[in-house]
């Protein structure tokens, strides 16, 4: 569940140590808290979105044969690249 977003790190730990804090204040004074109630969250670097929908497309025009020189111009995951591996002409 997506509670906010921050723009910066500073503010990112504050929330999280005060939602923190409200977490355990609330299982000291005895009220019920579930066992897996936690406060977390995840960084993304700006046009995460962006890249993550050209590996998409990259993965699945792979699958279907349909790759060029066009891959290259693609602005990929972190966790993707691309390769050629050619033969010379005979």
């Amino acid at each position: 569940m997506v509670v906010a977003a921050f723009d910066n790190e500073p503010e990112f730990r504050a929330c999280l140590e005060d939602v923190q804090e409200e977490i355990e204040r609330r299982r000291e004074a005895g009220e019920p808290v579930d066992r897996g109630e936690h406060a977390s969250g995840l960084f993304h670097e700006p046009g995460y979105l962006r890249r993550a929908a050209n590996g998409h497309l990259l993965t699945r025009a792979i699958r279907h044969g349909a790759t060029g020189r066009w891959v290259e111009e693609l602005e990929l995951p972190s966790n993707m690249s691309v390769v050629w591996a050619e033969r010379p002409p005979v």
